[in-house]
């Protein structure tokens, strides 16, 4: 074998084997295309992020065909919602009801999802290449992708389309020198895998909001869940360290969430993580011979846990569009501009949950009653707080932050 072989031109490679690009491999591999896939992880990790797919999301996982992978991986669908707040009584909301025909969310562990999907690409006849490392691109009209595999030898290979899926810190991107921009971080958020929760109610999702925290529990099954919180960024440290995670557990244990479950005594069983809660997006996610999805091409504040649907809803339409009559990036601007459209929308949807919460720092319970209240008064308002669940097609899809502040300006 040459050290520098040359393997068999791929239609499209596809650089990040995660949910979104395997999903996008997987529909094109269907459809006949030859595609290749390179991941940098030999194995699946916790990453701390991405494991719920609320209703609209779950829609496009079955339009994908990759619903049936998710639930024969293990994903659970979650019918509940329910809300706790320090001055309010608890309530809760039927998630089944938010798209027709969907029963809920669908919650998996990120990792298994990745693994599921990996495989369902080389069952439809992708190319799936784990353990990639130095992957290079050169945009193009036949853009080049060079990279070293797993036993170590040197590659290279043209294509039609490289596809950028390899996430925030993505190497495509930059490589194409296609810009991002990233906001200032509105809040901080952490996150945490934990097992043993006694008394966790497995069919509903939660969140609480007490002092200078909102508590968010999404459950995987067998007394498992992904457990979030949002507080303030100056507390960057707060969760930190050795005992970080035995921390962050302790501070779930909210007051007005007494009796819910035992959340302080569940076992951690993943790493702990805090990240900045920030809004980032590409002017325009295309470069010659390249197209960006998911976080590659902007990722949002997951204080609403739109990723994986953002990444999805990129996938499918960039699948649509290759497999229609899409031959070059050019031709791929209708994408670009829809994703900066929904793009948009879900970044109002951040905003106005920041709004409301007053950025997570301890809020007066009266002041928050009074303005999801107003939220709740206004049928524009209303649909976004919704949208994280339905999607952004109830919503005035040329809706502004300025028309945002307008509407919220009689609360303020």
């Amino acid at each position: 074998m040459d050290d520098n072989e040359a393997v068999k031109e791929p239609e499209f490679a596809v650089v990040g084997g995660g949910i979104a690009g395997c999903s996008l491999a997987t529909m094109l591999a269907r459809a006949g295309a030859r595609v290749l896939v390179l991941e940098r992880q030999s194995a699946y990790r916790d990453q701390v992020r991405g494991e719920i797919l609320w209703p609209w999301g779950v829609r496009l996982a079955r339009m994908l065909g990759i619903e049936p992978i998710l639930l024969d991986a293990g994903a659970r669908v979650v019918r509940w919602l329910d809300t706790f707040d320090e001055g309010a009584p608890a309530t809760r909301d039927d998630v089944g009801e938010f798209v027709d025909g969907i029963n809920g969310s669908l919650n998996i562990a990120h990792p298994r999802a990745c693994s599921a999907l990996a495989a369902a690409a080389a069952a439809a006849g992708a190319d799936v290449q784990p353990g990639a490392r130095d992957i290079r691109v050169t945009t193009g009209k036949k853009p080049v992708l060079r990279w070293e595999d797993v036993g170590g030898s040197q590659r290279e290979t043209r294509c039609r389309l490289i596809v950028g899926a390899d996430g925030r810190r993505s190497s495509v991107r930059s490589q194409s020198g296609i810009a991002l921009e990233v906001d200032a971080p509105a809040h901080l958020i952490a996150g945490v895998l934990a097992d043993g929760i006694e008394g966790i109610d497995e069919d509903a999702n939660l969140i609480a909001r007490e002092a200078d925290l909102s508590f968010f529990s999404f459950p995987q099954g067998d007394g498992r869940a992904r457990l979030y919180l949002c507080f303030p960024t100056p507390e960057r440290s707060r969760f930190g360290g050795r005992n970080g995670a035995r921390r962050f557990l302790k501070d779930c244990g909210l007051t007005c969430l007494e009796g819910a479950a035992a959340w302080t005594t569940a076992r951690p069983v993943g790493p702990c993580a805090t990240f900045p809660a920030e809004d980032s997006r590409t002017a325009h996610p295309l470069a010659e011979g390249i197209v960006l999805i998911g976080d590659a091409a902007g990722y949002e504040n997951p204080v609403e846990g739109q990723g994986l649907s953002m990444g999805l809803q990129d996938a499918h339409d960039v699948a649509t569009a290759l497999l229609s009559e899409a031959t070059t990036t050019r031709e791929l601007g209708a994408y670009a501009a829809d994703r900066a459209r929904r793009q948009r929308l879900a970044n109002l949807g951040v905003a106005l949950q920041v709004w409301a919460n007053d950025g997570f720092v301890v809020q007066d319970p009266e002041i928050r009653a009074a303005r999801f209240a107003h939220i709740r008064s206004d049928e524009i308002l209303s649909a976004l707080e919704l949208s994280f669940a339905t999607g952004f097609e109830t919503l005035p899809q040329d809706l502004t932050h300025a028309e945002l502040a307008a509407r919220l300006e009689p609360c303020q």
